[in-house]
C-alpha cells in the first residue's frame, strides 16, 4: 500500500499541499491514512455532501470533519442538492453527483491554490469501469478505464491506489484499524455498478478464475496507451466543425474528432451514441438538428456543425 502511494507520488514534495477527495468510506479513509504514513502532512480533506441519503449523508459529513480535525488537517466541506441538479439538467443521479463533485474539487483547488487532487479509485474499481464501458459499447478510451494521472482543466488528478486491489485495502484497513463509514447504498443491486460488482464479476470469476481481473487490467493498460497515441492524431477541437473537413477524415478519426469536440464543449455523458447522432448530420438529406444530453443540440448550417442550448 505505502509503496504504491510513494510510487504514484514520486517527485511530489512531502511538503506540497494536496487535495484529497474523502467520502468517509473505506477506500478514501485508507488513502488518507496511507498518505499520512508516507509523510505527507499538508493535506486538505475535501468532502461533498450530496444530500441523497438523509441522516446518513449528514453523518458521513460529521465523520469526515471529525476525522480530519483529529489529524490536524484542513477540511473543505460543501453540500449539494444532487437530485434537483440531476432533474434540472436531465442527467442520471450518478452523472450529476460526478459533475457536482468535480466542480466542488475545482472550487477547493482555487480556494486553496492547489492543483493536485488525489482520489481513492482502486484496481477493482478499474475492472468494474472497464467492464461497464465494454457493455455500453465504448471504444478504446472507455475500455482503457480510468487514467492513473489525468487533467481536468488546470486540475491534475492522480489515483495512487489504481494498482491496489480491494482485498489489499481491506487488509490494510484491518491492520491499521482505520475508521470508516459503510455506505449502505453500495450493497443496493438496483444500481448497474453494484450489479456488476455483486453478481456479474463473481459469475465471471467462477468461470474464468480470479486471474481474469489481471487480464482486464493488462488490456486496459494497453488500450490506454493506444488511445493516447491515436488521440494525438486528431485535430484540436474548436467552436465549430466543418462538414467537409470531417468527411475527409478516416471514419475512425472522424468519430474521435466529434467525440473530442463534444467533450470539449462539456456535453454530459458524451459517448458513442452521441457521436453517432452528430455524425448523422453529415447526411445533407437528413435532419439538420439532433438532441444531446443536458438539453443541448447539435445543428448543421451552411456546411458547418455547431452546438446550442444549455448554458453555453
Amino acid at each position: 500500500m505505502l509503496e504504491a502511494v510513494e510510487e504514484a507520488l514520486s517527485g511530489v514534495s512531502k511538503s506540497r499541499t494536496l487535495l484529497v477527495g474523502v467520502s468517509g468510506g473505506r477506500d478514501s479513509m485508507v488513502l488518507l491514512d496511507a498518505l499520512l504514513a508516507c509523510g505527507f502532512q499538508k493535506i486538505v480533506v475535501c468532502h461533498l455532501n450530496h444530500t441523497l441519503r438523509g441522516r446518513s449523508s449528514a453523518a458521513d459529513e460529521r465523520f469526515v470533519r471529525r476525522e480530519a480535525e483529529k489529524r490536524g488537517l484542513r477540511v473543505e466541506i460543501a453540500r449539494a442538492c444532487t437530485a434537483d441538479f440531476a432533474k434540472e439538467n436531465g442527467m442520471s443521479l450518478e452523472l450529476a453527483a460526478r459533475e457536482l463533485r468535480y466542480a466542488f474539487f475545482e472550487a477547493c483547488a482555487k480556494r486553496v491554490r492547489c492543483r493536485l487532487l488525489l482520489l481513492a479509485h482502486h484496481a477493482d474499481d478499474q475492472v468494474e469501469t472497464c467492464l461497464f464501458n465494454f457493455l455500453r459499447g465504448s471504444g478504446a478510451a472507455g475500455l482503457g478505464g480510468m487514467k492513473p494521472v489525468a487533467m481536468r482543466g488546470r486540475l491534475e488528478i492522480r489515483r495512487p491506489l489504481l494498482g491496489v486491489s480491494r482485498r489489499e485495502i481491506d487488509l490494510y484497513q484491518a491492520r491499521r484499524r482505520v475508521r470508516f463509514r459503510e455506505d449502505a447504498s453500495n450493497a443496493d443491486t438496483l444500481h448497474t455498478r453494484n450489479k456488476l460488482r455483486h453478481r456479474v464479476i463473481p459469475a465471471i470469476e467462477e468461470v474464468m478464475g480470479t486471474a481474469f481481473r489481471e487480464a482486464v487490467l493488462r488490456a486496459a493498460e494497453i488500450l490506454r496507451a493506444e488511445d493516447e497515441w491515436m488521440a494525438g492524431l486528431v485535430p484540436e477541437p474548436g467552436g465549430e466543425l466543418r462538414c467537409e473537413t470531417l468527411e475527409e477524415l478516416h471514419p475512425a478519426a472522424r468519430a474521435r474528432c466529434v467525440l473530442r469536440w463534444l467533450r470539449w464543449h462539456g456535453i454530459p455523458e458524451a459517448g458513442s451514441k452521441e457521436t453517432r447522432r452528430v455524425l448523422s448530420l453529415l447526411d445533407r438529406s437528413g435532419p439538420a438538428k439532433v438532441n444531446l444530453p443536458g438539453d443541448r443540440h447539435a445543428r448543421r448550417r451552411a456546411g458547418v456543425l455547431f452546438l446550442d442550448g444549455g448554458d453555453r
